[in-house]
């Protein structure tokens, strides 16, 4: 039975992880030939790859278009199914202060912070013009191996109250979606002055 989802999606899951992906079925003679063909080249981060298209990789297996859709619906479905292993852990911690940015990755952390924990990176304040910062968001992303962890960081010192109060100023659309995710706490301050409660 065909899954009603897209097709040209299922394939953009597959090569987001494509080493999990080899790893489980380059083996599978029924897979072989469309895993070799879709992980040659790299369509997603090259700009001037297009996703080939059904017909494409139906001519490169050697089957009917709906045939291909069946078996490349077969494989994402299949590996869903599995138990995945994401065997490497980044942590890139994204530092804000006014215009100034930096990023920092580390391979191995003992505890991953949680939003409002206080982070001092003191050795980079000469880069940034400070050290002390808080956790404000943590998103984490699955891509072939690696589990990446991305933590923001505003400067500064975490406020419960102002964290709420910002949270319900987004819901009331009293600051916009660019305030809520990129603004500088400072001037958002300034604008929730002007708001009464």
């Amino acid at each position: 039975m065909i899954k009603t989802y897209s097709t040209k999606r299922a394939i953009i899951d597959l090569m987001i992880v494509k080493e999990q992906v080899k790893k489980l079925f380059s083996s599978n003679e029924k897979y072989k030939k469309l895993i070799e063909f879709i992980f040659d080249k790299d369509y997603l981060n090259d700009n001037d790859l297009n996703i080939p298209s059904i017909k494409t990789i139906s001519l490169i297996v050697g089957l009917t278009s709906p045939k291909t859709t069946k078996l490349i619906k077969e494989l994402y479905d299949e590996f869903l199914e599995r138990k995945l292993k994401f065997t490497e852990t980044e942590v890139i911690f994204f530092m804000k202060y006014f215009d100034k940015h930096h990023q920092v990755i580390i391979k191995d952390i003992k505890h991953l912070p949680k939003i409002g924990d206080q982070i001092d990176m003191s050795f980079v304040n000469a880069k940034i013009g400070i050290g002390m910062h808080y956790v404000n968001k943590i998103e984490h992303v699955f891509e072939n191996n690696i589990q990446r962890i991305y933590v923001s960081l505003i400067a500064g010192y975490f406020n419960l109250y102002f964290h709420y109060r910002k949270s319900k100023a987004y819901e009331r659309s009293e600051i916009s979606s660019d305030d809520y995710y990129s603004g500088d706490d400072y001037l958002i301050r300034e604008k929730l002055k002007k708001i009464r409660d």
